[in-house]
């Protein structure tokens, strides 16, 4: 999937390697768009931006979740007043969460109920 990345220049260079830059959007450093979001950012909010970095990257990544207004109203909360800034901050924040708690933890242990097999000089297991 091709995503558009939008990255602070202070705090990455402009030839900043894909890995760094998705890391930086993983830890809340760096914005992530598809192109039709990115598109709509552009045309919409008069996109003028002067202190970013922007970079497109094809991606051999596979989504793990996503987020829905139905999501929020499912668990009890009125999402009337609820816009598309909160629900992207919501996801963002969401990511980090588990990225910080569970990811690496359930990674190993779910590759393995797969027969993902490890590499020999890997130090897993």
């Amino acid at each position: 999937m091709m995503y558009i990345y939008v990255y602070p220049i202070e705090k990455l260079e402009r030839n900043a390697d894909d890995r760094e830059i998705v890391r930086a959007w993983k830890k809340g450093e760096a914005e992530r768009y598809t192109p039709e979001t990115f598109a709509e950012l552009i045309n919409d909010d008069d996109f003028c931006d002067r202190i970013n970095w922007v970079r497109v990257i094809d991606e051999d990544y596979f989504e793990i979740s996503s987020l829905h207004r139905d999501d929020l109203e499912h668990i009890g909360y009125d999402t009337a007043g609820v816009d598309d800034s909160d629900m992207k901050t919501l996801a963002s924040r969401l990511g980090s969460d588990y990225c910080e708690q569970l990811f690496w933890s359930s990674l190993p242990v779910i590759a393995d109920c797969l027969g993902i097999p490890v590499k020999n000089n890997s130090g897993l297991k």
